[in-house]
């Protein structure tokens, strides 16, 4: 699935954008107006530890994202952006009744996450650094059953009834927020490129501090 968003993303960025070579050496200024953004997303690696001295370490991974955002002049800007990732991790469970005790779980997570962002841009010109700020709401399936195998059916159009098996599997839902700082070059009066350092965290039940992952994303946006 994450081949095959990611060769989504990029099929977008490589359909939309227009000749660099047709800028003729500047860019528009920003006025009011609408953008629609990809970004490829780098998570790095983190360590987050839970009551109980219980521990979880989340690999490196790539994911991708998708935004809509609003420009109120060329400085200030609001965006709605959707993070999908899908991770893997390695951990570490310690014992509730018997001191010493722990065992090591792995698996892989698919976090899901809607964020309203602020962004500030420090030039009124085609190349300027930024910062952004905001919060949202996140979705974390931990692929961890919770109970049996089940069948599911429903009825296909054209194949008629249809039954495969799933497994009910643990998920939480999580307050977030972030901050990031960047820079963003409009190339020509209707496309800009945009590279982002963002620091998220999760408040996520049980945790003895907010979970938090660094993110570089490059990004490509359609100015309107």
């Amino acid at each position: 699935m994450k081949i095959r968003l990611l060769g989504i993303v990029a099929a977008a960025a490589a359909i939309l954008t227009p000749s660099i070579g047709s800028a003729q050496g500047s860019a528009a200024s920003r006025e009011p107006g609408f953008e629609f953004g990809v970004d490829v997303l780098y998570q790095l690696t983190a360590t987050s530890h839970f009551d109980g001295g219980s521990r979880l370490k989340t690999d490196d991974d790539i994911g991708a994202a998708m935004y809509f955002g609003y420009r109120f002049n060329p400085k200030l800007e609001l965006n709605f952006i959707l993070d999908w990732n899908d991770v893997n991790y390695d951990g570490e469970l310690n014992s509730a009744s018997f001191p010493g005790l722990s065992a090591r779980v792995n698996g892989d997570m698919e976090t899901f996450a809607f964020r309203v962002n602020g962004v500030y841009n420090f030039i009124d010109g085609p190349l300027t650094p930024f910062i952004s700020g905001g919060i949202g709401y996140s979705w974390i399936d931990t692929n961890i059953p919770t109970g049996q195998v089940q069948v599911g059916c429903w009825w296909d159009p054209w194949w008629g009834q249809i039954c495969t098996p799933y497994q009910p599997t643990k998920s939480i839902d999580a307050f977030t927020y972030q901050a990031g700082l960047g820079a963003r070059w409009d190339i020509t009066d209707y496309f800009t490129m945009r590279f982002t350092y963002e620091h998220s965290w999760f408040d996520v039940p049980r945790a003895t501090s907010a979970p938090g992952w660094d993110q570089f994303k490059v990004g490509a946006v359609w100015r309107f």
